[in-house]
């Protein structure tokens, strides 16, 4: 069973998660992006996940019933989903998850990722609680999420810069820490509406990629990394049926 510790909010406990990469015109799909079983099951890492909300400070419950009862019928973008309504936890990756996909992806200082359709931010905690020196931006649409996730990103970072000052982690493949004075990347969260046609995703070396919107915003959006891929080499996950299945079949 896994419990939650506060001296390792996110563990490595083995969930499941699988990677690949690509570069040149087309981005790459990393198919099984869905959790395989492993130490821990899901419902297990959703369990933690909430344990892991409430330490850090979120009011997600209140924030959640708010966007149901105001938002019935949300419209503020073009072509998006924005999930309101949905459990917190079917809503966001587990953080285990993330912890380990961000392992197999062998950060280095100076890389940067982002997450594409973010909701409250949680790959931003674990980058910077394991991969300093790596940035990280995350895009989401609903404000609501992006300021409360902005708060509390921005108090968690500053713990992390005190705990830290000067010894440099930064964690490896194999899961161990390596030791240099690195400098504090850009962890930042804003709002944007992707299906947007004149909005463009940042460069940067990793991209996740989540069902945030519809079959056609997604498609947009990797026809956007492809412009980004062909200036440079970038490795793309893809998380759920409608990304992967626009990664494998129509973008293969």
């Amino acid at each position: 069973m896994l419990v939650f510790d506060a001296c390792d909010p996110f563990p490595l406990v083995g969930v499941g998660v699988g990677a690949g990469s690509g570069s040149g015109s087309e981005p790459a799909g990393v198919a099984g992006a869905e959790p395989t079983g492993g130490a821990v099951t899901y419902a297990e890492a959703q369990v933690h996940a909430a344990a892991v909300d409430k330490w850090l400070g979120f009011e997600l419950d209140e924030i959640e019933a708010r966007l149901a009862r105001e938002h019935t019928n949300f419209s503020g973008a073009r072509d998006e989903q924005h999930w309101i309504g949905l459990p917190i936890q079917t809503l966001q990756t587990p953080y285990t998850e993330i912890r380990e996909l961000l392992l197999i992806l062998d950060l280095k200082p100076g890389h940067h990722i982002v997450d594409l359709g973010a909701g409250y931010g949680r790959m931003g905690f674990v980058v910077a609680a394991h991969h300093p020196g790596v940035g990280f931006t995350g895009y989401e649409v609903v404000s609501d999420r992006v300021a409360e996730g902005r708060r509390v990103l921005s108090a968690y970072c500053a713990r992390v810069r005190k705990d830290s000052t000067g010894s440099g982690r930064n964690e490896n493949q194999s899961g161990s820490i390596a030791a240099g004075d690195l400098p504090q990347a850009e962890i930042e969260l804003q709002r944007v509406d992707l299906s947007d046609p004149s909005f463009l995703p940042r460069a940067a070396d990793f991209y996740f990629l989540y069902d945030f919107g519809s079959r056609t915003a997604i498609s947009k959006t990797l026809n956007d990394l492809k412009q980004i891929a062909a200036t440079k080499p970038i490795t793309v996950i893809g998380r759920g049926r409608s990304s992967r299945d626009a990664i494998e079949r129509t973008e293969p």
